[in-house]
């Protein structure tokens, strides 16, 4: 189970059975945010950890309008889960 917990103000965090495995850092500045970092430590990637901390980060501010390099990001959306790389 991920749970994604806000992390201050302007971050998300994301923790499997209480570690704290991923990271989302933002800039809100009137009507729009800018995605700063999304970080997910290397053991937990393809886990669907990204997925969560953005799924969270576009319902908590779905009223705000996202911002990529100075150009509006038009439709934030999340993809579908990719199947794991084999080991």
């Amino acid at each position: 189970m991920i749970d994604v917990l806000p992390w201050g103000e302007h971050a998300l965090s994301a923790c499997i059975d209480g570690q704290q495995v991923a990271m989302l850092d933002f800039s809100p500045c009137g009507g729009e945010a800018t995605l700063n970092m999304l970080f997910v430590k290397p053991p937990f990637r393809h886990r669907g950890v990204a997925r969560a901390l953005m799924r969270e980060i576009l319902r908590r501010y779905a009223q705000v309008r996202w911002v990529n390099r100075g150009r509006e990001w038009t439709r934030p959306t999340v993809r579908a889960a990719r199947p794991a790389p084999a080991a």
